[in-house]
């Protein structure tokens, strides 16, 4: 191959590979599609802002649950139960001679276990039975009664009182509703501040606290003579609290 030949064959190979290279470029920079892009236009999302609110409701307790019962030692079985059954039936008889309907006692404990001596693991000495019941009153008025007739009557211990609403569901819900009144109130300082407009509600998202009960422990009358046990349920702050997304304009 001549001289000439090969300078020129150089030539045109230098020059193919320049076009491949520019090609190349020109490909590289030709923007391609992007990847999950929407084939048309679409509107953009809606504007929202997220506030949080935070309503209470204060409540007047009317009705009280009481735990109360016996507990007694005795040398045999059949003793022990028979004197449990006698204590627990006029114990029951009082409180409903109150006005507190059968519906309202329910058994909630029943155990028997046989006692030993000291030192002696293997010795049985006796039995002790434990009944407990939980009355559920009504009528707040007659809640000391309760521990009263029940203590009078053979009633040896009184493990607490509760008290709540009779309709706790309705008090949830107005401070719900209070919550979500507290958020409009928000986001409509904030829509103001910001110079748009405030709009519907998107969505509300309730995380509210669990509703508190509160507790006392009255002392049972056996202990203070002839005078009547008091009992106060004050009242009950129900909580609630919101998160709500409202739309913007």
């Amino acid at each position: 191959m001549s001289s000439t030949m090969s300078s020129t064959l150089r030539t045109l190979g230098a020059g193919a590979f320049g076009a491949l290279v520019v090609a190349v470029a020109v490909l590289a920079l030709r923007p391609g599609p992007v990847a999950g892009a929407p084939a048309t236009q679409t509107t953009p999302a809606e504007h929202t802002i997220t506030v949080s609110g935070s309503g209470k409701v204060t409540i007047v307790p009317d009705v009280a649950r009481i735990t109360l019962g016996v507990t007694i030692t005795k040398p045999t079985v059949k003793a022990v139960r028979e004197a449990g059954a006698k204590a627990m039936t006029d114990i029951i008889a009082a409180i409903k001679d109150l006005g507190v309907a059968d519906a309202d006692i329910k058994t909630t404990d029943l155990s028997l276990y046989p006692q030993y001596a000291n030192g002696s693991p293997q010795k049985i000495v006796g039995y002790q039975i434990s009944e407990q019941v939980l009355v559920t009153v009504r009528d707040l008025d007659k809640a000391g009664d309760v521990v009263d007739v029940a203590t009078a009557t053979g009633a040896n211990a009184v493990n607490g009182i509760s008290f709540e609403s009779g309709d706790p569901v309705k008090a949830q819900n107005d401070a719900r509703a209070a919550a979500v009144e507290a958020a409009r109130v928000s986001a409509q300082a904030m829509a103001t501040a910001g110079n748009v407009s405030l709009g519907g509600v998107v969505s509300i998202t309730d995380a509210s606290p669990v509703s508190p009960i509160w507790y006392a422990t009255p002392r049972a009358s056996g202990a203070m003579g002839d005078l009547a046990t008091p009992v106060q349920p004050g009242t009950q702050d129900l909580t609630a609290t919101v998160t709500v997304v409202f739309a913007i304009d």
